[in-house]
Formats: structure tokens, sequence, C-alpha cells
């Protein structure tokens, strides 16, 4: 008995399919640029902060707490709109029907995990300059 394969979709799905996994895969390499952004600018801004809280700079020892949590979350709103981009391009996949063609992305759950590091962070930098700043108002 012959195994039965399945016809080859039409061209328009086969179309579709493509605009929306390349439109997937571009906000999927932002959420990596933003986050390389994310873990550089702060990368500096600690390295910038340790040498000015031993410099007797008090001004910028108070200030650059300020900054280094504005940095997050302007970087953090940058990374969540880019998370629900995603999102929405994987409910119009999935609206379109073309998961019998192939999966867009992981599985649900997994994609969730996926995302953890990517949200998580901006709040882990923000939470560390609140104790670099309270550690300067505590000299």
């Amino acid at each position: 008995m012959a195994a039965c394969t399945p016809p080859p979709p039409p061209p328009a799905d086969r179309d579709l399919y493509r605009a929306l996994r390349a439109q997937w895969t571009h906000e999927d390499k932002l959420v990596n640029h933003r986050l390389m952004w994310l873990i550089l600018s702060e990368g500096l801004l600690f390295t910038a902060y340790g040498t000015l809280s031993t410099a007797k700079l008090h001004w910028l020892v108070f200030g650059f707490p300020f900054f280094g949590m504005a940095v997050a979350a302007v970087i953090g709103v940058s990374i969540f709109a880019v998370l629900a981009a995603i999102d929405e391009v994987n409910q119009r996949f999935e609206r379109a029907g073309l998961a019998a063609l192939c999966e867009l992305s992981p599985g649900r759950r997994i994609g969730d995990r996926g995302k953890w590091a990517a949200q998580a962070l901006p709040f882990v930098f923000g939470g560390l300059w609140l104790l670099a700043m309270a550690g300067a108002f505590g000299q």
C-alpha cells in the first residue's frame, strides 16, 4: 500500500506563509537586538557608575541610577512591543489556517518560556539600579 501524501498547498498559501515567516523572523531578530542594546548599555552604565562611586563626584553617583532605570524602562517597553508583535503574527498565522504547511514557531508553552529572559531582564536591571540608588543615598 502506497503512502498517502497531502497535495501541495496553493501558491497563495505558500506566499502568505513566507510573508508571515519573514515578519516573524524580523520581529525575533528585533528582540535579540534590543536585548543586546539593553545588556551593553546597562553594562557600560554600571561600569561608569562603579568608576564614579570611587571618585568624589557625588551628584553623578546620585544621577546614574535614575538614568540606568530610564534606559532599562525605555528598552523594556520596546522589547514588550516586539513580543506583542510576534504574538500578533502568530495569531494571523493561526487564523489563516497555515499550520498544515509548517509550524511558524515553537509551541506556545516552549515559546512562552523562551520569552522569560527578554521579559525579565529590564526589571532585573531596574532592580539593580534601585539597589545602587539605595546605596548612594545610604552613604
